[in-house]
């Protein structure tokens, strides 16, 4: 076999390698999916949660998401309050790093965070429920 000929069979053995692993990871992905399915809100447009309360938004459900005198305040509707197993709060930064965020205990309604961290641009809410995520992605 020819040198160039090894250096074709090298790269189509690695080609086929990550297309299978790949192949893989499609499956869990979906089967995890399967499992728990993830509902992503719709936030309203021009939304700045620091400044004034905004609304995440699907066809049966919706998270309000505003100041608090000591920091953030969550609502919900639309979920089955006994369902929710806690709430989870991701703050990012402008390169899009994750801030330590809180995790908040299950509640039938509302959420309060306390401090949110000065070079967060963004945080990511999610409920977890027995059955099912519904997340949204707020701008601060």
């Amino acid at each position: 076999m020819s040198r160039l000929g090894r250096y074709w069979l090298f790269f189509v053995i690695v080609a086929v390698g990550l297309a299978l692993s790949w192949g893989q990871v499609g499956r869990k992905a979906q089967r995890t999916l399967t499992e728990t399915p993830v509902v992503f809100l719709k936030t309203e447009a021009d939304c700045r949660v620091l400044a004034s309360p905004c609304a995440a938004i699907a066809a049966d459900r919706a998270l309000v998401l505003g100041p608090d005198d000591a920091g953030l305040r969550i609502r919900q509707t639309g979920l089955v309050p006994g369902s929710i197993v806690r709430a989870e709060l991701v703050f990012l930064a402008i390169d899009g790093s994750e801030l330590e965020g809180p995790v908040l205990p299950a509640a039938p309604e509302a959420w309060r965070v306390g401090d949110v961290p000065e070079t967060a641009v963004s945080v990511l809410v999610r409920i977890v429920g027995s059955r099912e995520i519904t997340a949204a992605e707020f701008a601060l």
